[in-house]
């Protein structure tokens, strides 16, 4: 099938481009699973900009930086990063460290509520909030609600790295959700070809978008619907998708016979 080809011809040989590749760099499981977190909250805007932010982040924490985290040792001047003030980076450090020590690890934050995998996305951001202890547009915006209806992508990608099992990109953390109960991250590229491929015909890229896209994807893969959503975003990162029929970059593409772009 041709998502499939395209998944094996996009695997960890291009972990590079994402920020799935800072948590990587850790071997513990709980520096893997707070490093996750804080590189999923920060991943968007500029790809370059973002990965020279979470080095200046990740950097003061050292070697062990949940370790770090739980005991408040926090560096001094967190760097800002676009809709986030210094003050909000820290205020997040702060929260996520509070977080862990009264649950040991994020997951058991996550599991503490029961109920479907959204009403605990929903508490999980909520009590990340809360742990915070500081309300602002900035903190807002990088710990969304999934009540508001937006595709929440940085959310769903957190998730798909920490549930989805160690394939050499995600990180099989976490066991309190199955691969079937994700959704897909929907970003600008993940969009385009998801409507280019009939995954839905919503125009907004909102919650019922990634609902829609990820029911499609589970007609070829009932238990990971996700796996997916790495190579696909993989096309537009790269530039070999641009959206509009080019006929060097379509031609060459495994996914042509399915894709409305390459028709027209």
């Amino acid at each position: 099938m041709a998502l499939d080809a395209l998944v094996n011809a996009r695997g960890s040989a291009f972990l590079h481009t994402d920020p799935l590749r800072f948590p990587r760099r850790y071997i513990a499981p709980h520096d893997r699973e707070a490093v996750a977190l804080l590189a999923a909250l920060f991943a968007y805007g500029n790809v370059k900009a973002m990965g020279d932010f979470l080095e200046r982040l990740l950097s003061p924490l050292g070697a062990h930086p949940a370790a770090a985290l739980a005991s408040g040792r926090l560096p001094a001047e967190p760097p800002p990063y676009r809709f986030q003030r210094g003050e909000d980076v820290r205020a997040l450090l702060a929260g996520v460290g509070r977080t862990l020590r009264r649950h040991g690890t994020l997951e058991a934050c996550f599991e503490s509520v029961r109920g479907e995998p959204e009403e605990r996305l929903e508490a999980f951001a909520r009590a990340l909030r809360g742990a915070c202890r500081r309300a602002s547009p900035g903190l807002d915006h990088l710990l969304p609600l999934p009540s508001a209806g937006s595709a929440c992508k940085r959310w769903r990608m957190f998730l798909r790295w920490v549930v989805r099992p160690d394939d050499g990109l995600d990180l099989g953390l976490w066991t309190c959700l199955t691969p079937a109960q994700l959704l897909i991250p929907v970003d600008v590229h993940v969009a385009r070809l998801a409507r280019a491929l009939g995954l839905t015909r919503r125009a907004t890229p909102d919650a019922r978008f990634a609902a829609e896209a990820t029911a499609a994807l589970a007609r070829f893969c009932p238990t990971d619907p996700t796996r997916y959503d790495f190579a696909l975003a993989r096309l537009g990162i790269a530039k070999e998708c641009r959206g509009r029929r080019v006929e060097r970059l379509c031609r060459a593409c495994s996914l042509r016979p399915h894709c409305a772009l390459a028709g027209r």
